[in-house]
């Protein structure tokens, strides 16, 4: 298999044979799974299925949001994904995750095999993704995994059928926010999958949930304990929670932040952030909070980061205090760093 991109024949060969060869694939989503990894990694294992229909996929991962388990409830009601799978994998596939720090406490330390490691993912490459995985599929100009599900589906010819259709387009419409964040390619994904069958009215309708309870709580914790940075024209807004950290960023950028970063240490050796920010900021100051910041607040915290340029986040295990007074610094620096260069002014 190719070592960066989903395009090219030799790849093409490559994971058709890495699948058929496998007789127990374990398929792996990032910790707090989102319906993009969920309905990810059950196309994924449809497709190994079509290969190798005598293999036994294994879907795990360590903890699915409430979001997914609403998802399949409507479209995959018998549909399982393990928080502790059974031993004796013989090839690992990451979905919508680079990073083993991804996985959560429960599955990071789980064996890794570099030749025996698959990792499809639409993130910002992770510098140390060659320690994890030889065989890669990493298109961060894709809008989603999802999306790149069914260009490995076109480039194998194994026919998406409808229920599987259901479950990509329900995770591309997800990542994509109903499509604000897309472009050609992602909308002749889309009507390639509605001409599979996809239902888009049912699709939308299992992506509207109310948030429960105690997220509403986390989110108005995080709204009280706000502090408000200014950066020129930019409002950067920090807080820190012990739950629910992404919604939180998304509740602060509704409140007018253009820039949010949510942190918490929900447990002893536990240390997380989340971060959003509005498609203008990018566009406007090219901080990307993935590379720009998320990386860096990895290694401080003893992690690793990544992510997007307008989400990102990163997982480990100490430094808290310091990651949050150095992800002002980092991004103000960016700021600063990437405007100046190109004669703008913030």
């Amino acid at each position: 298999m190719a070592r960066k991109s989903a395009d090219g024949d030799e790849e093409k060969v490559s994971l058709e044979h890495l699948l058929k060869d496998s007789k127990n694939p374990l398929i792996l989503g990032h910790q707090n799974a989102d319906p993009d990894a969920v309905c990810s990694m059950i196309a994924f294992a449809r497709l190994y299925k079509t290969l190798n229909p005598d293999g036994t996929p294994q879907l795990a991962a360590d903890d699915t949001s409430r979001l997914s388990n609403q998802v399949l409830r409507i479209f995959e009601p018998e549909m399982k994904v393990s928080r502790t799978p059974e031993s004796g994998h013989d090839l690992l596939i990451l979905l919508d995750t680079n990073s083993r720090f991804q996985l959560g406490p429960t599955l990071q330390n789980i064996t890794e095999n570099p030749s025996k490691t698959i990792v499809i993912d639409h993130h910002e490459p992770n510098p140390k993704i060659d320690q994890i995985a030889e065989h890669q599929i990493v298109r961060e100009d894709k809008s989603s995994t999802c999306e790149i599900m069914v260009k490995i589906y076109s480039d194998l010819g194994v026919k998406i059928d409808a229920n599987t259709a259901n479950l990509l387009l329900t995770g591309m419409i997800f990542d994509t926010r109903r499509f604000f964040y897309a472009d050609s390619e992602t909308l002749a994904a889309a009507i390639e999958l509605i001409e599979a069958g996809a239902e888009y009215e049912k699709c939308v309708r299992s992506l509207l949930i109310r948030p429960d309870r105690s997220e509403r709580i986390a989110r108005l914790k995080a709204a009280g304990r706000v502090k408000v940075h200014l950066i020129g024209d930019w409002i950067l807004a920090t807080s820190k929670i012990n739950a629910y950290e992404a919604s939180a960023c998304r509740g602060l950028i509704d409140l007018g932040a253009d820039v949010a970063i949510v942190g918490g240490s929900p447990a002893k050796d536990i240390v997380r952030f989340s971060s959003r920010s509005t498609r203008d900021f990018f566009e406007k100051t090219g901080v990307s909070l993935g590379s720009d910041v998320m990386e860096q607040l990895g290694q401080i915290i003893e992690g690793e980061g990544g992510g997007h340029a307008n989400a990102a986040g990163a997982n480990g295990k100490k430094n808290f205090e310091k990651a949050m007074s150095r992800s002002v610094e980092l991004i103000k620096g960016a700021v600063e760093e990437k405007t100046s260069s190109d004669g703008s002014s913030t």
